[in-house]
């Protein structure tokens, strides 16, 4: 991966979990490739190879090219992180492709938890390959007119990670929607 592209994962990454060793990744490469029929996209092998799994910080956000069912208003999209070679189970990328292959198919593979039970995938096959979608986990994967239910985050892997900025949320406070109970021994005081 090149220097702008390690500086921004560097950025964005709050924790990177335990990964295996080198040689244990390259087995868990090659066991994937397997499952799916093909060459992982090159510079997914690396990153998986450098990076492994890891978290993203709480306010670094991306603006994806297609908006989301769940994409706020601010058009700022955000994920809790990247599935890896790791001993966390939970965020392995060999666990979660078990769970998720018979649903997504062979044609997206996840590569990234976007909070709430959506996905981040990378695309292995034809128009999809190397592209990087958003998959809502509320729709299925085509609807009756076999319209495809991903949504196109970035042309690349190194597109997509470009995209991440540092974003705040302004949350709007109505104060007219807060209610204050105290208790009456407090008051008594």
């Amino acid at each position: 991966m090149n220097k702008i592209i390690n500086q921004i994962l560097n950025e964005i990454i709050d924790t990177e979990m335990v990964v295996l060793k080198k040689e244990d990744v390259y087995k868990s490469i090659e066991t994937i490739e397997r499952l799916y029929g093909v060459n992982l996209p090159l510079n997914y092998k690396e990153f998986l190879l450098e990076y492994g799994g890891c978290f993203t910080k709480s306010n670094r956000m991306y603006h994806p090219i297609e908006v989301t069912p769940v994409t706020p208003e601010d058009g700022f999209d955000s994920m809790v992180g990247f599935y890896g070679i790791t001993t966390y189970d939970a965020y392995n990328i060999e666990t979660i492709i078990q769970t998720y292959k018979d649903i997504l198919g062979s044609i997206v593979m996840p590569i990234a938890d976007a909070d709430g039970g959506d996905l981040i995938c990378i695309g292995l096959k034809d128009k999809y390959r190397g592209k990087i979608y958003y998959w809502h986990h509320e729709d299925e994967t085509t609807d009756e007119d076999r319209k495809e239910y991903y949504y196109l985050i970035a042309n690349s892997l190194e597109e997509f990670i470009l995209k991440f900025s540092l974003h705040e949320r302004i949350k709007n406070v109505d104060l007219d929607d807060i209610e204050l109970f105290l208790d009456e021994d407090l008051l008594k005081d």
